[in-house]
């Protein structure tokens, strides 16, 4: 049996309080919380569908995926709505983490083997 770091509950407690934020912002008309609940609740979705649900399928990699991706979405959409500075920091914060993620998991593997190759030949000597 593997362990999880955090219950299942976590991410169920950040999806509605992002929820919760959401509706408060569409009740005041504040988009900057509406921005900030809705993305709360797709990031909350995506961990929860990631950690908890036990399934190979296409479908459920795509829903991940684009959970995923609606998130800085959702910041952008809402920059373009209100160009508030603070939506425009978070939406290029997650897509320079996005980009790290994905470029340091491509070339991560290649380092990895580069090294093992230099520790195998130095060991010879």
């Amino acid at each position: 049996m593997e362990s999880r770091p955090l219950s299942k509950w976590f991410s169920v407690f950040w999806g509605l309080l992002g929820l919760l934020a959401a509706m408060s912002g569409l009740a005041s008309g504040n988009i900057v919380t509406v921005a900030f609940g809705t993305a709360m609740a797709l990031a909350a979705a995506s961990s929860y569908l990631t950690s908890y649900v036990k399934s190979d399928r296409r479908a459920k990699r795509a829903l991940e995926v684009a959970l995923a991706l609606a998130t800085p979405g959702v910041f952008a959409y809402a920059y373009a709505l209100t160009r508030s500075i603070i939506l425009a920091v978070a939406t290029l914060l997650i897509v320079a983490l996005v980009v790290f993620g994905f470029m340091a998991s491509y070339l991560l593997p290649g380092i990895r083997s580069r090294l093992k190759r230099h520790a195998q030949t130095t060991s010879r000597i």
